[in-house]
């Protein structure tokens, strides 16, 4: 493959995670939302009731429009001239605060510039990128509107955890999609191993964490007993390294996997770079996804490791074909011997 062939299909993963998810609409109230990409206009007279949250969208509340609850827009502007009853939080956006406008509660803003007409009224607190909150306790008490929901903090943190999931996961694709260019046959073994030995994999895989942790505890040991690092440190890395590579190396071979039977399915002829980006891509995804639910999330991208380590090592980094080891599907695909 040329390297004009190869920057394309690279460019072709970046692109995934660019495309718009919906066209804009106008507001229908009898919609509580939330909103994704929508412009919402509140026109004059017109009452929102409850929370207005938008996502990638604009929001534009006319003179004599309300909101009767808080409004939380992440990724877009707020042009606003009529009532908000509550608080107000934009964070990654525009702020722009008419001479008739009337916030009763705070006014939060993370990386949003705020104009603010002569005449614009905060009863609350003006905030601009907060930073980590301090407990502390006023000398004065006097009666103030209520501080910014803990839906608030909620949403903020969830933000940042789905950002970091689609970066995480468009890495590990471009990581898949440029090492299946010069192993392709070493990743097409260890993808082959993990739906045809799922058990015995996992099994493995935790086997060698095992075996890893148990080389760590030895060479601590020996080191204490010695009193020497020269030897103690540089192996001790040198096992690290191994097995975060087989761990890697098992994850982009499970995408590569993945991609090409997404490919099988949809009847689609894909080339194997875009379809191990692809795969790692959706794997990744899914499995970091279920790792933002509480208490449980960590349990499937645990097991998705230890079965992609396993197949790793059971298959010596994909340099032992599949078909080599004893199995039914080998033993079939043998002719009987003809008697002489």
């Amino acid at each position: 493959m040329k390297y004009t062939g190869k920057l394309v299909i690279l460019g072709l993963l970046a692109a995934l995670l660019w495309l718009p998810l919906q066209t804009a609409r106008a507001l229908d109230l009898s919609d509580s939302g939330p909103f994704f990409g929508e412009n919402v206009t509140l026109e004059a007279g017109e009452t929102f009731n409850g929370d207005l949250v938008v996502f990638g969208g604009s929001v534009t509340i006319e003179e004599g429009a309300t909101v009767t609850g808080s409004v939380v827009l992440i990724g877009g502007s707020l042009s606003m001239n009529g009532e908000v009853r509550a608080d107000v939080v934009v964070i990654g956006g525009a702020v722009s605060l008419g001479a008739e406008s009337h916030t009763f509660g705070n006014l939060v803003t993370v990386g949003a510039p705020v104009s603010r007409a002569e005449g614009a009224r905060v009863d609350g607190d003006v905030v601009n990128n907060p930073k980590k909150p301090s407990v502390t306790v006023p000398e004065i008490p006097k009666p103030v509107a209520p501080e910014p929901n803990a839906i608030v903090n909620g949403l903020v943190k969830f933000f940042w955890d789905v950002v970091n999931v689609f970066v995480r996961s468009l890495v590990f694709a471009l990581l898949a999609a440029l090492l299946v260019l010069f192993l392709p046959e070493q990743m097409r073994r260890v993808g082959e191993v993990i739906p045809a030995r799922a058990i015995y994999s996992g099994a493995m895989g935790l086997i060698s964490i095992l075996l890893f942790i148990t080389a760590l505890v030895a060479l601590l040991l020996f080191s204490f007993l010695l009193v020497t690092i020269i030897l103690t440190f540089p192996t001790a890395f040198i096992l690290l390294v191994i097995f975060i590579a087989g761990g890697l190396f098992g994850w982009f071979g499970l995408g590569t996997e993945i991609g090409l039977r997404l490919a099988t399915a949809l009847k689609i002829e894909m080339p194997l770079p875009l379809a191990a980006g692809l795969g790692t891509f959706l794997l990744t995804l899914v499995g970091n996804g279920f790792g933002l639910i509480p208490c449980v999330g960590w349990m499937v991208p645990s097991l998705l490791t230890l079965v992609s380590l396993g197949a790793v090592f059971m298959t010596r980094f994909g340099t032992k074909p599949l078909f080599s080891m004893a199995s039914p599907v080998a033993a079939e695909s043998v002719p009987p011997a003809e008697n002489v």
